[in-house]
């Protein structure tokens, strides 16, 4: 919870600082960028959380691996997350600017989830349709599920939208199961 909280604050620190410098979607994309190299290099992801890597060696570290690609704002606001022992909320930090950077520009993200991948036109059809539904532009996330078997589940924010054949089948079952049986008399 605390974790949340952290990455909350930080996120809204430099989103206003980023807005007010009018570099909303440079640091977005670099964030970003910061994030897939970590994920995509497990020593790097190492070095920066361990909490036993001294201080100065992860900030030579970012120094080393993002210096040339980030401005110096988003290199700062690293390194002081480094400097206050919060680089273990990056991800989270990062996740919640975007979310912060979304709403400044209306956009809200979707994930939309199917039992089969969705066609270009069939994303831009149904991004369409949210659109219309929430009044801001969505961006779709989608999210491929065998186990769904067949419609498509929503999520928009704390929302869900659940029209997926399994779920239909769940609610038959129960429908089944809560219904009296009697016993039918035949007669001739």
């Amino acid at each position: 919870m605390l974790s949340n909280q952290l990455a909350t604050t930080y996120a809204q620190a430099i989103f206003e600082l980023a807005q007010g410098k009018n570099l909303l979607d440079q640091v977005e994309k670099e964030l970003l960028m910061v994030e897939e190299t970590i994920k995509a290099q497990a020593d790097l992801a190492t070095l920066i959380y361990h909490p036993r890597v001294p201080v100065d060696a992860k900030k030579d570290t970012i120094r080393k691996v993002f210096g040339s690609e980030l401005t110096d704002f988003v290199c700062n606001f690293l390194l002081l997350l480094v400097d206050k022992r919060r680089e273990t909320v990056i991800e989270g930090i990062i996740r919640e600017y975007v979310i912060l950077a979304n709403k400044a520009r209306n956009i809200v993200e979707a994930e939309v989830t199917t039992a089969l991948p969705l066609s270009q036109a069939e994303q831009e059809q149904l991004g369409m349709k949210l659109s219309k539904v929430t009044g801001q532009v969505v961006a779709i996330k989608t999210v491929v599920d065998p186990a769904i078997i067949g419609g498509v589940v929503v999520k928009i924010g704390d929302k869900l939208i659940d029209g997926s054949i399994v779920r239909q089948l769940k609610a038959f079952e129960q429908a089944l199961l809560r219904t009296e049986v009697t016993k039918i008399g035949v007669t001739s």
